[in-house]
């Protein structure tokens, strides 16, 4: 049978590399493709859509690597306790919720922590659900007038977000392989 610290530590290293390859795939494949669109007002709603889903994906990986990490890194022996699992945490704590605090820094402290709790709970706090209602709102109105040039400035702001995750999060996928091939026994 399979030891659940083992497990653990696959587990962790497996979300690693899906959060790589999410980030790696939005910045390479969707954020080029939704340049093609022909309307600035269509890009302009895939490309906040995009945002969101990948944000929403991007952290509860994030999430789900770390607590498995440092799961198997505390109930490990104290002579199997590698620091390589404290590293991939770091390192995926950082190209997740790092990064997004300092691309999304004009949002200010509390609305980002009040954002992330909603992205990846669902559960909205303070002012969020009345945005959210509007925003629901203005879905069904007209197509509104939407400035090709901001809209080409977002895509490279969160293509340059996609690829500075990318990097590190692979920077942590290739620790975590590397540290789980050295801790044969």
């Amino acid at each position: 049978m399979a030891c659940p610290i083992t497990i653990s530590k696959f587990v962790g290293t497996v979300s690693l590399g899906l959060l790589t390859g999410l980030s790696y795939s939005t910045a390479t494949i969707t954020i080029p493709s939704l340049q093609l669109l022909p309307t600035a007002t269509t890009a302009s709603r895939c490309l906040n859509e995009v945002k969101r889903l990948n944000r929403k994906h991007a952290l509860r990986l994030s999430s789900l690597a770390n607590t498995c990490l440092l799961f198997a890194y505390c109930v490990s022996p104290p002579r199997r306790q590698h620091p390589f699992l404290v590293w991939m945490c770091v390192a995926s704590t950082v190209s997740s919720y790092g990064l997004d605090l300092w691309f999304n820094r004009q949002m200010g402290l509390k609305n980002w922590f009040f954002s992330i709790i909603y992205d990846t709970t669902c559960v909205s706090l303070g002012k969020q659900s009345s945005a959210k209602k509007d925003d629901d709102l203005v879905v069904v109105e007209a197509e509104e007038d939407v400035n090709g040039e901001s809209v080409r400035r977002e895509m490279d702001k969160e293509r340059r977000l996609q690829r500075a995750r990318a990097w590190l999060s692979g920077i942590a996928l290739s620790v975590g392989v590397v540290g789980l091939w050295g801790d044969k026994k």
